[in-house]
């Protein structure tokens, strides 16, 4: 397939925008993965504080949405390596509040990429990266910065994260196939941030989203999930923390 028939659009170029990036998302994420607190209640604000930092890709022969991209701004006054274990949660409302209070942004943080699974393996995640990258350098950033989720850790849910992004591949690069295209377009790891999302859920809801049964407390491997999610009878809760992984691209 050319990728000569795919466009970077905007929020503002499709009526149902935001529509058709929800059906990439509900296409692409374990049903459990939808239910992330600090997302349900803020996702709007990408489009109503941060609208120009969202894009997708347009295939233009259908007319279908393949990929979508999320970004935003925030302000960091201390080291790249002292970005927090909040990762993705954290950034996300980091970004919100220097919005609110009107503090002037110096980096950029990617949210997702997403590519519909109907379009993977066609080379278009670089070219979202890329697109992203561009964002941040119109504005003047150094840096543009990623709790990246190591989508294969998946099949190896019992393996610390730390351990996890120091495995790589024949050619020294990671292992993982997301971290790569990352790595490969300059990007580094500069840390695992354990407690990148926290995703809390009663037994049914649990059973629900994943299509199991909970019979006891413990802790119990999720399908797509990256760490083990606990269960906990006695007070009808279970939580999933997701482990993320901060790489930077250096864009200034």
């Amino acid at each position: 397939m050319s990728t000569s028939r795919f466009k970077i659009i905007s929020p503002a170029d499709l009526i149902d925008y935001r529509e058709r990036a929800g059906e990439i998302a509900d296409a692409s994420w374990p049903e459990f993965m939808l239910h992330d607190p600090v997302a349900d209640e803020n996702w709007h604000e990408l489009f109503d504080r941060f609208v120009d930092y969202q894009f997708a890709l347009l295939d233009t022969e259908t007319g279908r949405m393949a990929a979508m991209g999320n970004s935003l701004p925030f302000y960091w006054d201390k080291g790249i390596s002292d970005l927090p274990e909040g990762g993705w949660d954290w950034v996300f409302l980091k970004a919100i509040e220097d919005h609110r209070r009107s503090t002037k942004p110096n980096i950029q943080s990617a949210i997702q990429i997403n590519i519909h699974p109907d379009y993977r393996s066609q080379g278009l995640s670089a070219r979202m990266v890329r697109a992203m990258r561009l964002i941040g350098q119109s504005r003047g950033f150094k840096h543009l910065v990623a709790p990246v989720r190591p989508s294969q850790k998946s099949a190896y849910p019992l393996t610390s994260i730390d351990d996890y992004i120091r495995w790589t591949d024949d050619e020294g690069l990671p292992f993982d196939a997301w971290l790569r295209v990352h790595a490969r377009m300059g990007a580094k790891i500069v840390k695992p941030c354990h407690n990148a999302m926290t995703i809390p859920g009663t037994r049914l809801e649990w059973e629900a989203w994943t299509g199991m049964k909970f019979p006891q407390s413990g802790q119990y491997a999720i399908p797509g999930a990256l760490n083990p999610m606990e269960m906990n009878l006695e007070k009808d809760e279970g939580i999933y923390i997701e482990p993320n992984v901060w790489m930077v691209h250096e864009i200034g």
